[in-house]
């Protein structure tokens, strides 16, 4: 009778040990979410179509300088939205091929795949570099109304996938 207590008590240490070491993992598929990053992707989204919406017939660069305290803030605001979606750890996961399957049944272009960066940081500086380069291209000749829009249709891009990710996130 001694063994089969003796085998009872090991099984019960066993399952216990079993147990502390699963509760251990806890396995992280993606940045934790952040919700000053969405708010402010969301409020820099609203600000940027504003934008956009404004210089959709054509600017002339005469007119340029009511327009620099706009690019310089909405570019300041990426730039920190990035870096800040940027700053949270990236764990190696397929996230990313989840949300490039939901953008691609969207009809949105699918996210780059650096592992190293949340992918809502890549695409909220690429944005931030649209924007750079419409106000470089206003400054020094004015932008066309097919510039407008060509630069719209980028910016447009890389916002969705920014905000698919992070929104993905809250889940």
């Amino acid at each position: 009778m001694k063994p089969a207590v003796q085998l009872l008590w090991w099984m019960r240490l066993y399952l216990l040990g079993l147990c502390i070491s699963l509760s251990g993992c806890a396995t992280q598929l993606a940045p934790a979410y952040d919700k000053t990053v969405v708010d402010g992707l969301a409020a820099v989204n609203t600000d940027t179509m504003i934008l956009l919406a404004s210089i959709s017939n054509g600017t002339d660069k005469s007119s340029f300088p009511s327009r620099l305290d706009n690019y310089n803030s909405l570019i300041g605001r990426l730039d920190a939205l990035s870096l800040q979606a940027g700053a949270r750890p990236m764990p190696k996961n397929k996230v990313t091929d989840t949300i490039n399957q939901l953008l691609d049944k969207r009809g949105s272009p699918a996210m780059s795949g650096d592992d190293s960066t949340p992918p809502s940081a890549y695409a909220i500086k690429k944005v931030s570099e649209t924007l750079g380069k419409m106000r470089d291209v206003d400054r020094l000749q004015g932008v066309t109304a097919y510039e407008a829009q060509a630069f719209k249709g980028q910016a447009v891009i890389y916002l969705d996938q920014a905000i698919t990710y992070e929104n993905f996130l809250q889940r």
